[in-house]
């Protein structure tokens, strides 16, 4: 996707639909054309604003980002996000929201020292609604609903204690709190407010639906202090390959108490990525998938980014990964998927890549039999 342009490095992509949605939101200026420029000015530095906190933070942390504002608000992707722990992916939660709250403090000690104008002036409207779209929007994101920044940052930091034992839990939380929203929509008569809370409402229940009961548990890596240790040391790091061998087999006990302190290893991007696929999320699967194939090029990964890359149209990224050194691992159901499925534009082109990664291939060691 060939970005409009850049800030502070990082690429952006606007689509036509957020300014669309951005002069909806401001209707009831339509009769000001000066207020509803502002407005919409206003709307799309704040979210340009949130979502490079984002960015800011993923490059803190070596992850590379890109940036698209669209309909429903502004989205950072991210690739090489394998390494990060769970607390750090936290911390990418929150720098969105923090930058706004950061930005409206700011202006807010700026009005108290400068002349803003007269109430209701043009002046003085446009810092309120600066103040609304980075403090009231900021905070409104932070709810406990996913996959708003709150719902990230409360599931990152559960699954940093207690790894992925809750997710069903975390998504009950998202629906109570929709509802919530919702009610206090009806009672303010919020259209837009209630809307929103149906759709996360829909969405987290979707998702919960979809959930097997017992959702695996992702293990963590425990350093505890040496004076409290009564076992071996640790094995250190825990790479995606050994995370999803512990998957597929009974987790070892832990020799060491419960209290002893612990730090997390980096979260599991391929179950990640799988559960947000199969919670009908195909976009938001894309980036954990390609992360967690690079890193282990199992079949079974390679099988859920293919479906995300099919599901999303992202055939350019499906030729680019037939066409890397880790092809070779994508099993023969994967391959005929891809021929199956691609879009006629693509079909020959796709087809030629397939055709000459079967003849050179060895079977993939994790095929299904």
């Amino acid at each position: 996707m060939r970005p409009h342009f850049h800030v502070a490095g990082f690429p952006v992509h606007l689509h036509p639909l957020f300014l669309l949605v951005s002069l909806a939101t401001g209707w009831s200026l339509i009769s000001e054309p000066a207020r509803l420029a502002l407005w919409v000015a206003i709307v799309f530095v704040s979210v340009l604003l949130h979502e490079l906190g984002h960015a800011l933070a993923y490059r803190r942390y070596g992850c590379p980002s890109r940036i698209e504002l669209h309909g429903m608000g502004g989205t950072t992707h991210a690739s090489d996000v394998g390494h990060l722990t769970h607390r750090q992916s936290a911390w990418v939660s929150f720098a969105g929201p923090g930058i706004g709250f950061a930005a409206g403090g700011l202006v807010w000690a700026a009005s108290r020292l400068l002349p803003t104008g007269e109430p209701g002036g043009l002046v003085h409207q446009g810092l309120q609604q600066f103040l609304f779209v980075n403090i009231g929007w900021g905070l409104f994101n932070l709810l406990p609903v996913q996959p708003m920044d709150g719902g990230h940052l409360l599931a990152d930091l559960v699954r940093a204690r207690s790894g992925y034992r809750y997710e069903r839990w975390l998504l009950g939380i998202g629906i109570a709190t929709a509802v919530a929203v919702l009610g206090l929509a009806i009672g303010w008569k919020q259209i837009w407010l209630g809307l929103l809370a149906m759709m996360l409402g829909v969405m987290n229940f979707e998702q919960l639906r979809r959930m097997p009961e017992q959702a695996p548990e992702a293990p963590r890596t425990f350093f505890p202090p040496k004076a409290r240790r009564t076992a071996a040391p640790s094995e250190g790091p825990v790479s995606v390959q050994r995370l999803m061998d512990s998957l597929r087999a009974p987790a070892a006990p832990q020799a060491w108490t419960e209290d002893d302190d612990a730090l997390e290893g980096p979260h599991d991007p391929a179950l990640v990525g799988e559960l947000l696929l199969d919670s009908g999320l195909p976009e938001l699967a894309v980036h954990p998938l390609q992360a967690a194939f690079t890193q282990a090029p199992l079949a079974r990964t390679g099988h859920a980014l293919v479906l995300a890359l099919l599901r999303t149209g992202r055939l350019q990224d499906l030729a680019a990964l037939l066409d890397s050194s880790h092809a070779r691992q994508l099993s023969e159901d994967t391959l005929a998927l891809i021929c199956d499925h691609a879009g006629a534009a693509e079909q020959a082109t796709l087809t030629e890549r397939v055709t000459a990664l079967r003849h050179g291939r060895t079977p993939a060691p994790d095929e299904p039999r």
